[in-house]
């Protein structure tokens, strides 16, 4: 009977890992540009045409037909976004193993006793900064 009461232990490891990819993957979508790449296409046709050349391979001039981007672009941009979320990931997993957990009530009380307060500081003094050093944006209005 043991062995299958760790069938709940591995439902509760499961959805607390997929909690983590689907925080990274929101993070990355919605803080890291998701799909887009961090290089250009262009430049790497350009550094293949670079090195062909001395290689001796014929060099390879980008057509941009509907075809050929769309099978440029869909590929590297889900590996685009699974490289962005996968780095995430190390993250997250790297800092929740490297600090040690806090117990509930430790926190609750760093939550209120420390974080509370600075963020209500944050909530007073920054609309204070913006006012009185006048540097509202152009079409904003008070009223």
């Amino acid at each position: 009977m043991t062995e299958h009461s760790a069938v709940i232990f591995v439902f509760f490891f499961l959805a607390e890992y997929a909690s983590i990819v689907l925080i990274c993957l929101l993070t990355s979508v919605l803080f890291l540009g998701g799909y887009l790449s961090f290089l250009h296409f262009n430049s790497l046709f350009y550094i293949f045409n670079y090195f062909s050349q001395y290689i001796g391979y014929i060099s390879f001039q980008p057509n941009y037909n509907f075809l050929l981007s769309g099978f440029l672009f869909s590929p590297s941009s889900s590996l685009n976004l699974a490289f962005k979320t996968s780095i995430l990931i190390f993250i997250f997993i790297w800092a929740r193993a490297s600090f040690p957990r806090i117990r509930f009530d430790q926190l609750m009380s760093a939550c209120w006793t420390i974080l509370l307060p600075i963020i209500i500081a944050y909530i007073i003094t920054i609309p204070c900064i913006v006012i009185g050093l006048n540097i509202l944006p152009c079409n904003f209005s008070l009223l």
